[in-house]
């Protein structure tokens, strides 16, 4: 009897199984109902956020910074609420389906990176003061720049956080309504975290540099992008600046006349897969040391050559272009030389690369007017006399477009820039992989006449076999015509390599790290070219003579490895024309 009301008691298995099947499904409806609630306000905040970080940045420019407190609250207020939606244990278990968890995934990360953005490296910037971007008095307040290193070292790890978030994340995988939103938002945190990074490296060394601990001297090169070097033109201007605690001065000046030039044999030995890539010109003539994509080499020519005419000691060299200059001035406002000649921000590279070879036929002439450009840019900066945002965006715009390099003798120094486009237009990871291809060009013609070329760079990507393949394809165009030509000045257009008007050019391209060279060609047809290395790289060698008004495309294809990165990279000389650059996927099938 016992027994028997035992068994009564005991759950039938299909009541087991129908409660079990009861609960999941009650489960499952509370994931996909809380997932579906976080994922709707998850999506309006991101999308709410979007014109937020735009009015930012407007006010990151402007001296309201009320306005700009205001919207950093807002978009705190909207990153927290987007997190807070999605970032949660629910949410996990939804990223585990088939299908939709790759999606689920993306946006969760996507607003941990936001909210780090809003909520932990914002905070630690707002209060920077601009100020101190620009001298006073002449000088840099060192202290208050190296007080700066706390917030920017929190701001830092802050930045990590959110670039750690988005390193899995593909907005492939995004709904289509989140893409574009999520595309902005997740674009402002990859662009500021590797200046916060590199920031926080220079911070600490900023005082000796800065000559804290006795004075530093540095070489400043002006390349002349009218004739083209690799790194952007001749420096045909070089200028002493020395540094001491915080002030900076011009201490000499030199045009590369002042140089012994056509030496018999390099200044600094070279190896010679180099100057079987460049020729050894490189090292006898100092306006050569600028046509190789490796700006140590060009500061070590550069030092040698300065050492042995003036016995200067250097402690490192800086390297920037007209364009540069021209980004400055809409900083600083217009200046008057003292040959009379004003520049703007406007006008600044057609005056200094192309109309003062007309108005000064002589170079000595020349010589004293870009003399005078060096020093009234020089006092517009020292004197503190403009707008710290418009400027410091001047410097970042130059440094994007690969014109401004820096390289120091110190190593501490040359390290906390280690990463950095300043040091060279090719990074060099130290894992060993990059996929950046580069073509740099050297003018060949000894003339100006770089200021009338146009080019425009693509590279295709092929991924449809077991090894991808990059071929870059440049067109390369003499925008001079009869006319033109005839009327410039010799020194502009000398004819001493070719008939007037033509234009005579070295261009070197440059696979990726490990990648090996297939081909070369040029207008359609295949071409044998000189192929070598360089800096971990296979580097192939063209040349090309372009008539006026005539237009070359020459293509060089190289193949990489099965564990590429897929991180790509186009970089190039920075020409005086703006150079259309695109990366193009090639579809398979």
């Amino acid at each position: 009897m016992e027994m028997s009301l035992r068994s009564s008691r005991r759950p039938r298995p299909i009541l087991v199984a129908w409660v079990a099947l009861g609960a999941l499904c009650a489960a499952l409806v509370a994931v996909v109902a809380a997932v579906g609630i976080g994922a709707f306000v998850a999506q309006k905040e991101l999308r709410a956020a979007v014109p937020v970080v735009s009015k930012m940045q407007d006010e990151f420019d402007s001296d309201d910074r009320t306005a700009l407190n205001d919207s950093i609250a807002e978009l705190q207020s909207h990153a927290r609420a987007a997190r807070g939606a999605a970032d949660t244990w629910l949410w996990w278990i939804a990223e585990q389906a088939p299908f939709v968890g790759a999606s689920l995934h993306a946006v969760r990360e996507s607003t941990v990176a936001v909210d780090e953005l809003a909520n932990g490296v914002l905070p630690q910037l707002v209060d920077v003061d601009p100020a101190l971007l620009r001298p006073q008095g002449g000088a840099f307040d060192i202290a208050a720049l190296s007080e700066l290193a706390g917030p920017v070292a929190a701001a830092s790890e802050a930045g990590e956080r959110a670039a750690d978030a988005l390193s899995g994340v593909n907005l492939r995988h995004v709904p289509g309504l989140l893409r574009e939103p999520l595309s902005q938002l997740t674009g402002a945190v990859g662009a500021l975290q590797p200046a916060l990074s590199r920031a926080d490296a220079i911070l600490p060394q900023l005082p000796s540099m800065m000559g804290q601990d006795g004075s530093k001297n540095y070489l400043l090169l002006v390349q002349n992008n009218a004739e083209a070097r690799g790194l952007g033109g001749i420096p045909a201007s070089v200028v002493l600046l020395r540094v001491e605690n915080g002030k900076m001065d011009i201490v000499q000046q030199a045009s590369s006349s002042d140089f012994a030039n056509e030496r018999e044999s390099p200044i600094i030995p070279l190896d010679s897969e180099l100057v079987k890539l460049y020729d050894d010109k490189i090292g006898r003539w100092s306006q050569d040391v600028t046509s190789t994509p490796d700006f140590s080499l060009s500061a070590e020519l550069a030092t040698a050559y300065w050492t042995e005419r003036f016995g200067t000691p250097v402690d490192g060299v800086i390297a920037i272009d007209p364009v540069v200059l021209s980004y400055i001035l809409s900083a600083t406002g217009p200046i008057t030389l003292a040959t009379g000649d004003e520049l703007t921000s406007s006008d600044a590279v057609r005056i200094l690369l192309s109309d003062v070879y007309a108005r000064y036929p002589d170079n000595e002439d020349q010589d004293v007017f870009f003399a005078s450009a060096a020093v009234e840019i020089f006092d517009a900066i020292s004197s503190g006399d403009f707008s710290p945002i418009p400027f410091a965006s001047a410097i970042v715009r130059s440094v994007d477009e690969n014109r401004v390099y820096f390289h120091s003798f110190d190593e501490a120094t040359q390290d906390a820039f280690s990463g950095s486009r300043m040091l060279g237009p090719l990074p060099a990871p130290e894992d060993g992989k990059d996929a950046t291809v580069g073509v740099f060009v050297n003018d060949l013609t000894e003339a100006k006449l770089s200021f009338y070329t146009d080019m425009s760079t693509e590279l295709f990507v092929d991924r449809c076999s077991a090894v991808p393949t990059y071929t870059a394809v440049v067109t390369f165009a003499n925008g001079l015509d009869e006319a033109t030509s005839s009327g410039l000045v010799r020194y502009v257009n000398a004819g001493a390599h070719y008939p007037k008007g033509t234009i005579g050019t070295d261009l070197q391209f440059y696979g990726p790290i490990g990648s090996r060279f297939v081909n070369a060609v040029i207008d359609g047809t295949d071409v044998a070219i000189t192929t070598g290395e360089h800096l971990g790289r296979p580097v192939g060698r063209m040349w090309v003579v372009n008539p006026p008004e005539s237009v070359h495309t020459l293509a060089v294809k190289f193949e990489g490895t099965p564990d590429d990165s897929d991180d790509l990279g186009l970089v190039h000389t920075p020409m005086v024309n703006p150079v259309a650059s695109s990366i193009v996927e090639v579809p398979c099938g």
